[in-house]
């Protein structure tokens, strides 16, 4: 349970960081955030599945590499997304070919988390156990929901102190 606290600890801190607007993406105070939760994910993983230093050495090149891959992934969704608001605008009549592109580029992208995350848990399956393995999973979608959430109350916070 420590390393929970922990890690919520640091998405708190984080948080301004994950939910500044889109156009900040090469700030660097919100990188360097970015890379401390990362790091201090992986050294609570490291703890909690008891990882050698060999495996801890494989564990963070392919944790990085997969992070930097949806990293990457997510960055180009975005751009779709607002290409995509950028079409529906009211009073505007959407280009029906771009729009299609679009919708296609949304699906392809969802494919390429997919086959991203297969990949990667072939790669973990290299040096980790099947327990290791779901731990991981677990953890990662521990932090996804915990960063949601986070994201989630700070939103709902920013609408009652805006009203």
């Amino acid at each position: 349970m420590r390393w929970l606290r922990i890690t919520i600890a640091v998405l708190a801190a984080v948080l301004p960081a994950v939910a500044a607007p889109l156009h900040s993406q090469d700030n660097p105070r919100r990188e360097r955030l970015q890379r401390q939760v990362v790091e201090r994910f992986m050294e609570n993983y490291r703890a909690r599945a008891g990882l050698s230093d060999e495996q801890f050495n494989q564990f963070q090149a392919v944790t990085r590499a997969a992070f930097a891959r949806r990293a990457s992934l997510q960055q180009r969704e975005r751009g779709i997304w607002e290409a995509l608001e950028g079409q529906m605008r009211p009073g505007v009549a959407a280009d029906q070919d771009s729009v299609v592109r679009l919708l296609d580029g949304l699906i392809d992208l969802q494919a390429a988390h997919v086959e991203g995350a297969r990949q990667d848990l072939r790669r973990y399956a290299e040096f980790l156990s099947p327990v290791q393995r779901a731990q991981l999973v677990i953890s990662l979608r521990r932090l996804q929901e915990e960063i949601e959430r986070i994201i989630r109350e700070r939103l709902e916070q920013g609408e009652r102190g805006g009203s």
